[in-house]
């Protein structure tokens, strides 16, 4: 009788022990989900907070603008914040790198490459882009913008992601490294991808690193042009005409 009751006594003791443990284990997991979670929420709460705050900034600043313009404004106020200046036609960031300037403009163009779309935001980097391949840029991506006295190079585009592929492959092209008509078939690719979820290096950051000193002041040309007109000029050597115009450039 005494050794029934020892082991019952050892069986109560070893199965309240366990209830124990598997109810500390239990209350630790939870604790251990809770906590997850607890650190989940605030994040998720932020960051609708934000998107949020964005979509009313952006309607406050864009009000009566296309709808292409104001999905523009919510995308760049969230992700750089408000913008540097303010008109009745755009809204301007300055200096957020890499991008010397981003505009999101009023008025906007429709394009149809490579899917239709709505032209609302530029972004702008500087860029002294070579002369030689200009043309090949401009049918590869109509776009693209370059402005060789500032020494900028700018795209259009409905959001930053195909600004970023478009600036990329308009650097391949003047690179050398592709053709425009190569081009013109990657991005397309690269935009179906993106729309896909898809995401790679040519739609999220510059290739290509940032330029310095790429504005052309050009040179003066009225000079030469009253020499042009100088009987006494033209009779002179064509070495002695270059090397007096090369005095005009220094």
């Amino acid at each position: 009788m005494k050794t029934v009751n020892l082991g019952v006594m050892l069986g109560l003791a070893l199965a309240f022990t366990g209830c124990t443990s598997l109810k500390s284990g239990s209350s630790r997991q939870q604790t251990a989900s809770s906590r997850a979670l607890d650190q989940q929420q605030p994040t998720n709460v932020q960051t609708e907070n934000r998107d949020q705050k964005a979509l009313e900034k952006a309607a406050s600043l864009t009000s009566g603008w296309p709808d292409s313009s104001i999905r523009a404004a919510k995308e760049i106020i969230s992700k750089y914040g408000d913008p540097s200046e303010t008109t009745s036609d755009s809204l301007i960031w300055r200096n957020v790198a890499p991008f010397k300037k981003i505009i999101v403009h009023k008025e906007v163009y429709s394009h149809r490459f490579p899917l239709m779309h709505q032209n609302a935001l530029e972004h702008i980097v500087d860029y002294k882009a070579p002369l030689g391949k200009v043309d090949d840029v401009w049918r590869y991506n109509g776009s693209i913008v370059l402005d060789r006295t500032k020494g900028e190079m700018s795209s259009f585009a409905e959001n930053e992601a195909m600004n970023v592929l478009a600036l990329n492959l308009s650097n391949e092209v003047m690179a050398g490294r592709m053709g425009a008509e190569a081009a013109r078939i990657t991005f397309g690719k690269e935009t179906m991808n993106f729309l896909n979820g898809n995401k790679s290096a040519y739609t999220s950051v510059l290739n290509f690193g940032e330029q310095f000193q790429t504005a052309d002041q050009g040179e003066t040309i009225t000079t030469k042009i009253r020499w042009i007109g100088d009987p006494a000029y033209q009779r002179r050597a064509p070495s002695t005409r270059q090397a007096q115009e090369e005095k005009i450039k220094k």
